[in-house]
């Protein structure tokens, strides 16, 4: 049994590595994982849980808010209140007290988050961060970038980093439409004062955990799996447990 959690090209080498023993494989892997917010949410709260669930550990979580579609009444106003929350917000060592957000993990992925910065200069208008920090260490400031679209590299792909693109839609079916685009499927989340109308868009999305009016909403309890290339198996929960055992029948006659 091999279990790895990483990403997808990784997972890919070793599911094709375990093939030749028949190992079974429990991979959870990347997610582009999006939140729609509808228009009837409380925008100064909502952007909060946006932001938090986005830049997280530096965005380097796999379950993250990496894309937020909103809608057209509110967007203007939610691209505001994330800019400012991203403004504010304290970059710095994790041990130094007050540090909100602290730097990517390593020097190549440091460098592949700059291409991303490169990416929404070239595509969309940043309203807040946009560069790294000058100082010791991998630090980027916390970037909302908005004006961008479906068909960018800042949309995409998965950043793993503290950027946010901010996608504007009008139209619920084509926000699901463009939400089930992507190559992933590990987690999503939907945002609106009626949860039951947010309950019905949740369930057509196309990923393995989906949230209504929360993201990364996560414990032991809760089964976790990922749709398409976001991974095999689960992981968590008893169904997770199972995927360590072998099933085997004793079938008696007397």
């Amino acid at each position: 049994m091999h279990s790895f959690t990483g990403s997808t090209a990784t997972g890919k080498r070793i599911a094709a590595g375990s093939a030749e023993g028949l190992k079974r494989v429990t991979l959870e892997l990347g997610g582009n994982d999006p939140a729609i917010v509808l228009e009837d949410v409380d925008v100064r709260e909502t952007a909060k849980a946006i932001f938090g669930n986005a830049f997280l550990n530096a965005g380097q979580v796999c379950l993250a808010v990496k894309r937020a579609y909103v809608h057209a009444d509110i967007y203007d106003a939610m691209c505001a209140e994330l800019a400012t929350l991203a403004q504010a917000a304290i970059v710095g060592d994790g041990l130094e007290q007050g540090t909100q957000i602290g730097p990517i993990q390593n020097a190549a992925q440091y460098e592949k988050v700059k291409g991303f910065l490169d990416a929404a200069r070239a595509d969309g208008t940043i309203v807040a961060g946009g560069q790294a920090i000058e100082r010791a260490g991998y630090f980027i400031a916390p970037t909302i970038v908005r004006d961008v679209t479906d068909g960018m590299k800042i949309v995409d792909e998965e950043q793993f980093g503290p950027i946010l693109p901010v996608i504007k839609f009008d139209d619920v079916e084509d926000v699901v439409a463009r939400a089930n685009a992507s190559d992933y499927g590990l987690g999503g989340s939907v945002w609106s004062a009626n949860v039951e109308r947010a309950a019905a868009i949740a369930a057509r999305i196309e990923s393995g955990q989906v949230w209504v009016n929360q993201h990364i909403a996560i414990g032991p309890h809760i089964p976790m799996a990922g749709f398409k290339q976001s991974g095999l198996g689960v992981e968590q929960a008893e169904e997770g447990l199972a995927e360590y055992s072998q099933l085997q029948v004793i079938n008696i006659k007397r």
